[in-house]
């Protein structure tokens, strides 16, 4: 299937599609725009500014952590995430953040859709490799 209204593009470093809600969000992909497969925002933020816990009924989320260190909570479980660490948190689950180090937090957020269907993945080429290739190195287990 041919999509001719999604386009290709580039971002330059510091821009994006600015909105503020509370702080200001810096869409990279937009859910409703650029993209409609995932949604990509980076911001800064500082302690004080965490949202409350809160849940996502229709997508699973991701932050990668530019700089700063977090606490972050998905439901009973805990993760400390420092610059350059990330963390995955599934739909459905009750979640949100502290922020633990002084000054600026940089984050980046990136969310897709999850279906109930999809528990078995879209067959990108992501699984390919995750299927077909040696998995030379894993995580150390949390």
């Amino acid at each position: 299937m041919d999509d001719t209204t999604i386009r290709p593009y580039a971002l330059a470093q510091g821009t994006g599609w600015t909105y503020n809600f509370g702080v200001d969000f810096v869409v990279k992909v937009g859910e409703l725009g650029q993209g409609r497969r995932l949604a990509v925002v980076e911001y800064t933020t500082r302690a004080g500014e965490e949202p409350p816990d809160h849940t996502h009924d229709t997508e699973d989320e991701f932050f990668y952590v530019l700089s700063g260190e977090l606490e972050f909570r998905c439901g009973t479980e805990r993760f400390e995430v420092a610059g350059g660490g990330c963390v995955f948190l599934p739909r459905g689950i009750e979640h949100g953040y502290e922020i633990k180090s002084a000054g600026e937090v940089q984050l980046l957020a990136i969310t897709a859709p999850a279906p109930q269907a999809a528990a078995s993945g879209w067959g990108g080429f992501v699984a390919d490799f995750e299927q077909e290739a040696e998995l030379r190195i894993s995580p150390p287990e949390g």
